[in-house]
């Protein structure tokens, strides 16, 4: 070991150095995971504020919506043919994604309206978790692809077309409890507007559970001033 100008060992003061750093990660753990949290927290208010944004936009336009999922749809059938053809994909998972977006195609013909009870519908939510557990079981066996890869894919292939629907398609006055609200960016569809006649699906969700909040704090003595979005009672 070399000796500093008082004659002290350099490895003391690295080992010193060391110890100090161990010690202090105490509280920086503590600091990164409360900064972790917080960061998710705000991420998820941004993005229920962008959901419900993209609400009432698909909810005004709703024909433009109806057209956005048509080419979406074309364009991740097209992305399953190309995969398969030039990058090898499995056959039967990407026929399976094939026949599963046929079946979203099928919700245009009454949309923005969907009924939840039909079995087209459920059919389609049983198929969209079968073809996460096949995609899944594909990329698992497949090493080489890293996570930014997969999730590359997942978005556009496997995501973007059930999102759509759920953040556009509409649900009658009668499906939820409080589920009554409707209109787009400037309170309802005036004369020649496109909006359909229920709210969107995550609008309805959300009165939903602002429904379940009134009631909860109506039985702890407790009454909000403003409903669900934000208008006086």
């Amino acid at each position: 070991p070399t000796l500093s100008s008082d004659g002290s060992s350099s490895h003391k003061g690295r080992r010193s150095d060391l110890n100090w750093h161990e010690e202090g990660k105490m509280f920086f753990t503590v600091l990164t995971y409360a900064s972790g949290y917080l960061v998710l927290i705000f991420l998820a208010v941004c993005m229920a504020c962008g959901l419900y944004y993209m609400a009432e936009l698909a909810e005004e336009y709703s024909r433009l919506t109806k057209k956005i999922l048509k080419y979406s749809i074309f364009g991740v059938l097209a992305i399953h043919v190309l995969l398969m053809l030039f990058d090898g994909f499995p056959i039967f998972t990407t026929m399976f994604g094939i026949a599963l977006h046929g079946v979203y195609y099928q919700f245009l013909k009454d949309f923005p309206f969907v009924n939840f009870s039909s079995p087209m519908f459920i059919g389609a939510c049983v198929g969209l978790l079968i073809n996460h557990w096949l995609w899944i079981a594909f990329f698992r066996e497949e090493l080489q692809y890293q996570v930014t890869a997969i999730m590359a894919f997942f978005v556009p292939c496997v995501w973007l077309v059930p999102f759509g629907f759920f953040v556009s398609v509409s649900l009658g006055d009668t499906v939820l409890p409080s589920a009554t609200h409707s209109g787009g960016l400037t309170g309802g569809t005036g004369e020649g507007g496109e909006g359909g006649g229920g709210g969107s699906a995550l609008k309805g969700f959300m009165s939903w559970f602002g429904s379940k909040r009134d009631a909860a704090m109506a039985t702890s003595g407790m009454s909000a001033t403003r409903d669900y979005y934000g208008k006086d009672r």
